[in-house]
């Protein structure tokens, strides 16, 4: 079975190969072990990491004191925000949920970096940029587009951060409950529930071990009116 990772920019990636290996001198790598939390909402920041392997959920509290996903970080990618240079306070909590090689870099010595190596503080800049621009997206779409539209604007999200076409069809390469969707979108698993048996009688997607299979991903962009809008910014 054919099979081809759908590509998108990382953070990483963007620098050159010697930046790469000047960035990495400057962190300090670590292990961190599933369920260990990087930063909790409302902390003010001292470190960005870099996901080398594993991955990080960045989830805010609501009102009502449940959990909200907002972002699923992986490797190459980048976890911190814009107020490590703002002495603001952080706006989420960072879980590693797989076992994750890390790259810990403090903010004094990224801010020295920065004034010597310009294409490294532009690719942050980017980044900060993407980061930003995506999140709002998020929450515009569950806003305007009520909670089926935020549902099929997550599984786009998905399939554009962990995509994997076989033969025509988008298998998202992170397994996911009914739960864990639901907590991306703020609603319930049964509510959940229902929009995927809907979205599976269409024939639009299906399940195979464990991992969604979107066979019409049109059928969700049309839905949403989606636009031109760089991949990177419709990502999870």
């Amino acid at each position: 079975m054919e099979k081809k990772q759908l590509q998108m920019k990382r953070f990483f990636n963007e620098l050159s190969e010697e930046n790469q290996k000047l960035l990495l001198t400057y962190g300090l790598e670590i292990k961190v072990k599933s369920g260990a939390f990087l930063f909790y909402e409302g902390d003010f920041p001292e470190h960005v990491y870099l996901v080398r392997t594993g991955r990080v959920r960045l989830s805010k509290m609501t009102a009502e004191g449940k959990e909200f996903s907002v972002h699923l970080k992986q490797k190459d990618e980048l976890v911190g925000e814009v107020g490590l240079f703002n002495e603001m306070s952080i706006s989420v909590t960072a879980e590693v949920i797989e076992e994750a090689t890390l790259v810990r870099f403090d903010r004094h010595t990224l801010e020295a970096l920065f004034r010597e190596h310009g294409e490294i503080a532009v690719a942050f800049m980017k980044w900060f940029a993407r980061h930003t621009q995506s999140t709002q997206a998020k929450f515009r779409d569950l806003i305007l587009c009520g909670k089926t539209g935020a549902f099929y604007s997550t599984l786009i999200r998905f399939s554009n951060s962990y995509g994997v076409e076989q033969n025509g069809s988008i298998l998202i390469n992170v397994q996911l409950t009914n739960q864990d969707i639901a907590n991306y979108i703020g609603t319930s698993r049964e509510s959940i529930n229902r929009m995927l048996n809907e979205l599976k009688k269409s024939k639009v997607l299906t399940m195979k071990d464990g991992y969604i299979v979107i066979h019409n991903i049109q059928f969700l962009k049309d839905y949403l009116h989606c636009g031109d809008c760089p991949v990177e910014i419709c990502t999870i």
